[in-house]
């Protein structure tokens, strides 16, 4: 079944639920009050005969005072006889009851509902006899059975609006649903991806889901060209290599055999290239992949003198550490943390002649790591785009330094992973710094 013909039973049901308790509700209210009104009436009666007229046998002093298509009855004593004061004969087959208290009766003759109060009569704190006062209740019965059909009448009229009502209310409810699920059928049978039209606000949950569903697409779509672009990029960093390999090879084939100065400039640009793919690949795994992270307490300062001695010993440059205090103690991935240091001091000394400094604080809030360069610095426009995947700010300049334009990206995405943030100020000529943040959890 359909929601939209669930919507449409389930709200009729309801409605037709709530209608017919309300009717009974009303009936059962009307016969109530009604009832009531009788009980009042014979009360009177009763009241206004012992005031008048008291335990007379007489059926001249009791014939104005006896209800229309009523029936008097005095009781004269427990054991006396009864004498009844009616036109209608079917009443006389009422039960006689002595009683010491008021009370009301309700009881059926001749299929008639008939209603009788007694009254009891005394003297001196003596009981002497007993009034009765019955009356047919049929005008009530008849008015609770015409209420009770135009009840049912106007039931029956706002369930047929509210089979149209609810048609719409259905329409209404799930229009962004059918909206989203069309579009969805759309995306899988084009490909391409697409937005419901909204409101400039969404208003309603519906409307929000609208929202939800847009910016989970955006999202999608951003991805899918990512993966797009990231394929290109890859297939176009690769094909530089193979094309190097592919003509070497080539070289070597024809002339290498012949030549030995051919044969060792082949060798060397192969395997020079190989390592490159080696390089080039292994980057790549690494920002593909999702590896778990092993965290553990780490002694953050000694890691990064580590990181700078390896530089120093294997460029020959100054690599220094500068750190308040000497000894900081951190929960994080060490291989992580320390492949974060290494590609950026990396970079650091790639794009400078001259030392680089590794600074690390520790405030109340947070662990700040620095990398300081006094290189060419990267453009003010080219700062937002240096954590894409293969971008370059000078792309001779790249290749002739041997990067692939992935370190940067990998060294965000570790740095996201850990639960820290990444920045670059940078300015021409000046040089770069990287700030790196994680609050402290020590």
């Amino acid at each position: 079944m359909k929601i939209r013909t669930k919507i449409q039973w389930y709200s009729i049901l309801f409605l037709t639920v709530m209608l017919l308790m309300l009717s009974a509700l009303v009936a059962i209210a009307f016969f109530w009050l009604s009832l009531q009104r009788e009980q009042e009436f014979l009360e009177e009666q009763a009241q206004l005969i012992e005031d008048n007229v008291g335990l007379t046998s007489r059926f001249a002093d009791i014939e104005p005072m006896i209800p229309d298509d009523g029936m008097v009855r005095i009781y004269h004593g427990k054991e006396n006889a009864v004498s009844p004061f009616t036109e209608e004969e079917e009443l006389l087959a009422l039960e006689t009851k002595y009683v010491s208290e008021d009370d009301f009766e309700l009881s059926k003759v001749d299929g008639e509902y008939v209603l009788t109060y007694r009254l009891p009569v005394r003297n001196k704190g003596q009981q002497q006899g007993v009034i009765e006062v019955s009356q047919p209740i049929e005008s009530v019965i008849d008015h609770l059975v015409m209420l009770t059909v135009v009840l049912l009448a106007m039931s029956l009229f706002v369930i047929f609006i509210s089979i149209f009502a609810s048609k719409r209310l259905a329409t209404l409810i799930l229009k962004p649903v059918s909206i989203m699920s069309r579009t969805m059928v759309e995306i899988e049978q084009s490909g391409q991806f697409k937005k419901i039209p909204l409101p400039d606000k969404a208003k309603d949950e519906l409307e929000q889901m609208g929202a939800a569903f847009n910016r989970m697409m955006a999202r999608l779509e951003q991805n899918y060209y990512q993966q797009q672009q990231f394929l290109s990029d890859a297939s176009h960093e690769l094909k530089t290599p193979i094309t190097v390999i592919e003509s070497y090879a080539s070289l070597l084939k024809r002339w290498g055999k012949e030549e030995a100065d051919i044969q060792e400039e082949a060798v060397e640009a192969i395997h020079h290239e190989a390592l490159r793919m080696k390089e080039l690949t292994q980057n790549l795994l690494q920002v593909a992949s999702k590896n778990n992270l092993s965290i553990e307490k780490v002694e953050i300062v000694s890691l990064c003198r580590q990181v700078a001695r390896n530089f120093s010993q294997t460029s020959n440059r100054i690599v220094q550490v500068i750190a308040k205090p000497e000894e900081v103690t951190y929960e994080t991935d060490a291989n992580r943390f320390e492949q974060v240091l290494i590609i950026l001091v990396d970079n650091a000394l790639k794009y400078s002649e001259t030392e680089v400094t590794v600074s690390i604080e520790v405030s109340e809030e947070a662990l700040m790591i620095r990398v300081q360069d006094q290189g060419v610095g990267i453009p003010k426009q080219d700062i937002p785009h240096v954590f894409e995947r293969f971008y370059r700010v000078d792309p001779s300049r790249t290749r002739s330094t041997g990067g692939s334009g992935l370190g940067l990206s990998i060294a965000k995405s570790i740095v996201d992973s850990l639960g820290g943030r990444i920045a670059i100020e940078s300015e021409v000529g000046v040089g770069t710094t990287v700030n790196i943040s994680f609050l402290i959890k020590f």
